[in-house]
């Protein structure tokens, strides 16, 4: 296989023509092989452009040379200059394996370079030439002694413009196929090929009035610190105060914006039915209120009426912390949509989450006058109020029960379905559905958010649409995860909700946390256990829930533990929540499977093993799963022997707060968005160049210039992005 440093490739990578576009593929480049483009093409590099928007991910300062006098064994890496005094290539007992040493010699000192299996240097590294090298000094063992360095970094002094040494060096993460010294070479070429025929699609005015260079000054200075304008200082890159990164954050998520206000703009010139509520309706829906909303639910509670009678589908988002009372929320926009003639579907993730919105709309209009005993699957009793009729389609409704129910949502006799994502499969079919609501929607996909939203009913009106979410988004996230949506905020807890104790302790503590288990359950509560881990891990250190569920077990012999987690089939884990639900279960030892949507209110104490290996946002939303009730509640976050100073600090943020939106935030700010949103949640984009956390006021400032550019109709050179693939500038749907 030829070397990237013969003679040959560089000349062709030299030859880049000055007719090259941005938008060529970059199959058609010097050095860039079928192969080689193919494998480029998988990690999203397939056009000019997308190679140069691919930006180095730190950068070395090789701006100061030193002396080899002063180099000392196990040193940091560094730049010398010097003249090669001699060379070998040394063949070895092993195959295929060679050596090629050469020794390098500045007027102060000697250093021996020692290179494996790169055989091709000997005609680069010959006596008399002067080069550059980069690399950690070292010490000889077992080949030779005396100082020397492994596979360091290599310049010609007769190369011409250096883009490896005494300089700021660019370090890029791999790709396929491009090694750093011919990467570098390759976009030094391009950007010069290119000069100022990069696609500029910000206008000289609002350069100007942001501070912001052109983008070609900006993609060379990304690439190459010092090429516009100098010295270079590597520290503006890494601090993310430089202009020329400012200047490719800003177009990025100005085209981010713009992708989701467009789809705001469309959705606009849809039509929904519009759901007017008279007095007589208010006065109904207030009779079945069974407390008086805080100010948060009023507010939020006439954002929706307000969309309602827009005439146009709302697509917003409710998000409220833990027990902020969206629930209620949602199911007096349901009453007043049936109330208006049209039906609501109300989708949860679970089964037992669904059974339960079920019991709870039953309970609303049951206490309102409706005299049935109870709750029956499907049945959709006309008795609850004398006007609607709720009913409950999960994957447990089956035979002539399920038959008779989607008979009667066609035909219009059910005004309000609750369940699963079974609502989404075939044969379901509304009659005059006018509202949706999404619960917990970041554990549906994309696709099933959208399918019941697209239903469009026989008069062309597309249904209201509310999305619910228990887990505080970052305010700083807002409009990057939810731009093209409303958002509507709880911030205000109902009166009566329980505050729960946090306390953190370490595991050797255990055994105390267990007698207050003991007494807690003898006065009448319930516990929850929350490991990490299904099974024994050796790569994580963390109690895993099967052989933890017997420690428990042993710990409290005369009370009755369940056990749920993910690798257990729906209907086994569904009836055993339901048993601790019922109160048939004292302590349910669990992973995460329980932090959305169980509702016990006599559950009041909460353990957490190994809780420095959750996030924050998930500790609080586990929290949440206690305090349901009116027993005072706890809370025990448990750390491992191993857990680092970081990680404790980290846990110590949940015992002085329980705000969710705070947590959000030392969430975000510790961890990232993916990771503080929960196991690299799909909706969290994913950005060339900015950094959610860190370039946020610049997030801000593309949400303004894109509200204005679609407003004065000039967002027309956006139309072919350039930082995102065609319908990939959306994170929600």
């Amino acid at each position: 296989m030829a070397s990237e440093r013969s003679p040959q490739r560089l000349s062709r990578i030299a030859s880049v023509a000055t007719s090259v576009s941005p938008r060529d593929p970059i199959a058609g480049l010097p050095g860039i092989g079928p192969a080689r483009a193919a494998a480029l093409g998988e990690a999203g590099i397939v056009t000019v452009l997308d190679l140069l928007l691919h930006l180095p991910f730190r950068y070395e300062d090789r701006t100061t040379l030193a002396a080899i006098a002063q180099l000392g064994a196990e040193g940091p890496a560094t730049t010398v200059k010097g003249t090669i005094l001699s060379s070998r290539l040394i063949r070895t007992r092993r195959p295929g394996f060679t050596i090629f040493e050469a020794i390098l010699d500045d007027g102060t000192g000697s250093l021996r370079l020692v290179f494996f299996n790169q055989p091709y240097l000997k005609q680069w590294l010959v006596a008399g030439r002067v080069v550059f090298v980069y690399g950690a000094p070292t010490l000889g063992k077992s080949f030779r002694r005396g100082l020397l360095m492994q596979n360091p970094e290599l310049e010609m002094e007769d190369s011409g413009d250096s883009l490896a040494m005494g300089r700021v060096v660019p370090i890029y993460r791999k790709l396929p196929g491009l090694t750093p010294r011919l990467r570098r070479r390759l976009v030094a070429k391009l950007l010069d090929a290119l000069g100022d025929r990069l696609p500029e699609r910000l206008d000289p005015a609002l350069l100007k009035r942001l501070a912001l260079p052109p983008l070609g000054a900006s993609l060379r200075e990304a690439h190459f610190p010092g090429s516009a304008e100098g010295p270079a200082d590597p520290r503006v890159w890494e601090g993310r105060t430089s202009a020329h990164l400012a200047r490719l954050v800003f177009e990025e998520f100005l085209e981010f914006q713009l992708g989701l206000q467009r789809r705001r703009r469309e959705r606009t010139a849809l039509s929904a039915p519009v759901l007017a509520a008279n007095d007589a309706i208010r006065a109904r829906l207030r009779r079945i209120l069974p407390f008086p909303l805080t100010g948060a639910q009023k507010r939020v509670v006439k954002e929706i009426r307000d969309d309602f009678l827009s005439g146009r589908p709302m697509m917003r988002l409710l998000q409220g912390d833990v027990g902020s009372g969206k629930t209620i929320v949602a199911f007096l926009a349901s009453l007043l949509t049936a109330e208006c003639g049209h039906q609501a579907a109300f989708m949860a993730p679970t089964e037992i989450l669904a059974e339960q919105h079920a019991a709870s709309i039953f309970k609303l209009l049951s206490g309102a006058g409706g005299g049935s005993s109870g709750w029956r699957e499907g049945s959709g009793d006309r008795g609850l109020l004398g006007r609607f009729t709720p009913a409950l389609l999960t994957g447990r409704v089956k035979g002539r029960p399920r038959a008779a129910l989607l008979d009667a949502l066609a035909g219009g006799r059910i005004d309000i379905l609750i369940g699963t994502h079974a609502l989404l499969e075939e044969p379901v079919a509304f009659h005059r559905l006018g509202f949706v609501v999404i619960d917990e929607q970041h554990r549906f996909g994309v696709a099933q958010r959208a399918a019941l939203s697209s239903r469009v009913l026989a008069t062309g009106d597309r249904p209201h649409v509310l999305v619910m979410s228990a887990t505080p988004i970052p305010r700083s996230l807002a409009l990057t995860l939810y731009g093209d949506l409303d958002v509507s905020t709880l911030d205000e807890r109902p009166p009566g909700r329980t505050k729960v104790k946090t306390r953190v302790l370490p595991e050797s503590e255990r055994t105390m946390v267990f007698a207050e288990i003991e007494e807690e359950i003898g006065s009448g509560g319930q516990a929850y256990v929350v490991v990490p881990l299904v099974e024994e891990s050796d790569k994580i250190e963390a109690r895993a829930v099967e052989k933890h569920a017997d420690d428990v077990r042993a710990a409290l012999p005369n009370r009755r533990v369940g056990v749920v987690h993910g690798r257990m089939s729906s209907d086994e884990r569904e009836k055993t929540m339901a048993e601790f639900v019922a109160g048939r279960l004292d302590v349910l030892a669990a992973t995460t499977v329980i932090e959305v949507g169980v509702d016990v209110p006599n559950a009041s104490y909460l353990i957490v093993e190994n809780a420095e290996r959750f996030g924050l946002a998930q500790l609080h939303q586990l929290r949440g799963r206690v305090g349901r009730g009116r027993r005072a509640s706890r809370c025990v976050l448990l750390f491992g022997p191993n857990a680092s100073a970081e990680a404790r600090e980290r846990l110590d943020v949940l015992a002085k707060t329980d705000d969710g939106f705070v947590v959000a935030e030392e969430d975000l700010e510790r961890r990232g968005p993916g990771d503080a949103l929960g196991t690299r949640q799909s909706g969290v984009p994913i950005f060339r160049v900015g950094d959610l956390v860190r370039d946020v006021k610049w997030m801000r400032q593309a949400h303004a210039e894109a509200r204005k550019l679609l407003a004065e109709k000039r967002d027309a050179p956006f139309a072919d992005p350039l930082f995102f693939s065609k319908g990939a500038a959306s994170s929600s749907d």
